[in-house]
């Protein structure tokens, strides 16, 4: 038995407090079942280090391993327990495209934690069977772009809706400026997407970067495609069965909603806003593909989305390791989230 510790991000237990332990168990089972590696233990560990998990397989894992295991929300450093409780560090590939810092530097009340965001992309990658070559990822409710740089840090092709103008300008500017304070080669367009009408029901901002010159050179490059529209207009604005992964975070609360084609005001009611999302997040998905959504219990319950999930094509995964991942944020935030596979 090959026994391996992790030691922990020192910001994991400020996220998830008394569930810390719990969540980072089965994100950890999900990413390395998902690549045919079955954890035979796993353990809080006692090594005289801050905080870590160890985890035990029955063969020796091999360099591809240490790479995913490394994606991990919790991952900080990687060791192989040898004799007598000795810990031999383990040199990792970087899985990373770009650096970590084009999530980590932006600031705003409301952000969602990176980590969280990285445990949910983990989560969906886990469960996607798509078979893809190289992943896209969407976000159809993507705020100020957090899932999106994680996307691109990962690698992926990423695709952001976003009701929100304003937010969506931030996102442009924020991703321009950052390529080229790093010097990253890219080309950016602007484009607007009309209905069947003829009306115009997005702008679409549209761009390809690469993190190494040449790559971008041979045209090897990431595309990033962010629309500025209703997310409910995502079966119009994106080509069907073309995405791998849905990741979002959804509004937790009554400040936030989606605007109906003939209401200027707010929808308050997450379920009814889910339930006007999921048939055209469905059209999007590749089969097999599949979705992590995060959601305030206090205001949306798991039963009712994974109801409107079944009903609507999908297969939600509520068994070991995609459940069991619901944690207090704070006073009026009981945050949870549901992982499913387009059928």
């Amino acid at each position: 038995m090959k026994q391996y510790a992790i030691l922990a991000n020192p910001g994991h237990n400020r996220i998830y407090f008394d569930t810390a332990l719990t969540i980072a168990f089965s994100e950890l089972k999900a990413i390395i079942s998902s690549h045919g590696v079955e954890i035979q233990e796993i353990f809080e560990g006692d090594l005289g280090l801050p905080a870590c998990i160890c985890f035990k397989t029955e063969k020796e894992l091999q360099q591809e391993d240490f790479k995913r295991i490394s994606t991990a929300s919790i991952f900080y450093a990687l060791f192989k327990v040898v004799e007598e409780g000795l810990l031999k560090p383990i040199p990792i590939e970087d899985f990373r495209s770009f650096p970590e810092s084009m999530v980590q530097i932006l600031k705003y009340t409301g952000k969602t934690n990176e980590q969280f965001t990285r445990l949910m992309v983990n989560l969906a990658l886990s469960a996607c069977k798509t078979g893809s070559k190289k992943i896209r990822l969407i976000d159809p409710m993507c705020g100020k772009g957090t899932t999106l740089y994680e996307g691109l840090i990962r690698g992926f092709d990423v695709t952001g809706i976003e009701i929100n103008a304003q937010w969506a300008q931030e996102i442009q500017t924020y991703l321009i400026r950052y390529l080229k304070m790093g010097k990253y080669k890219h080309k950016s367009q602007k484009e607007k997407r009309s209905g069947a009408n003829g009306k115009k029901i997005a702008e679409c901002f549209i761009v390809d970067t690469a993190s190494k010159k040449e790559e971008f050179m041979k045209n090897n490059t990431q595309n990033f495609n962010l629309f500025v529209s209703d997310t409910r207009n995502a079966k119009i604005l994106i080509k069907k069965n073309s995405c791998d992964i849905l990741v979002s975070d959804l509004p937790y609360g009554v400040q936030h909603g989606s605007k109906s084609a003939t209401e200027q005001s707010m929808d308050r009611s997450p379920l009814q806003l889910l339930k006007d999302c999921i048939p055209s997040w469905h059209y999007v998905l590749k089969v097999k593909g599949s979705l992590c959504i995060s959601f305030n219990e206090f205001t949306l319950k798991y039963t009712d989305v994974k109801e409107v999930l079944e009903n609507n094509g999908f297969k939600v995964l509520d068994e070991e390791p995609f459940n069991n991942y619901i944690h207090r944020v704070d006073q009026s935030i009981n945050r949870n989230l549901i992982v499913a596979v387009k059928n």
